[in-house]
């Protein structure tokens, strides 16, 4: 699971980043999620910082939490908005009611990604197809039971 956190918001970030990088370069990254302590979140900052620093070694990352808070989630991306980054990577807490934010960083000519969760009106959004990954993950303890268990 790590691996696909891994490789889904990388490639989140390099599909967000491929219109901005030929404009300029890639200094600042902000990344917002829903909890920092969720193994998931955990892999995929991970997946990100990885993915930037391929693209810049230097880049700065700054990674929070939003402790699934809209509120504080808004006053993130105007932080991110404040301290210029030039990608906002978003796990939206409220799909719905992030947009003004999402318009807000925009306006000031950033990309934003958008994963797991939508956000409308951001650049790109990368999700997982959970069916899919619930069936992979009952195969896997098929497989590994042999077919036997309670």
């Amino acid at each position: 699971m790590k691996t696909i956190a891994k490789l889904l918001c990388g490639v989140a970030l390099a599909a967000a980043v491929i219109a901005p990088a030929s404009a300029k370069d890639l200094n600042k990254v902000g990344i917002s999620v829903g909890l920092l302590g969720n193994p998931f979140f955990v892999a995929t900052i991970k997946g990100i910082e990885d993915a930037a620093k391929k693209i810049n070694p230097n880049v700065q990352v700054t990674s929070v939490s939003a402790d699934y808070d809209l509120n504080k989630q808004v006053s993130q991306v105007d932080s991110f908005i404040a301290a210029g980054v030039d990608v906002i990577m978003l796990n939206a807490v409220d799909a719905k009611a992030i947009a003004p934010a999402v318009k807000k960083a925009q306006a000031a000519g950033i990309v934003v990604a958008a994963f797991d969760v939508s956000a409308p009106g951001a650049d790109v959004t990368v999700m997982t197809n959970n069916v899919k990954a619930g069936e992979e993950a009952c195969q896997y303890l098929v497989d590994h039971t042999g077919g036997k268990g309670d």
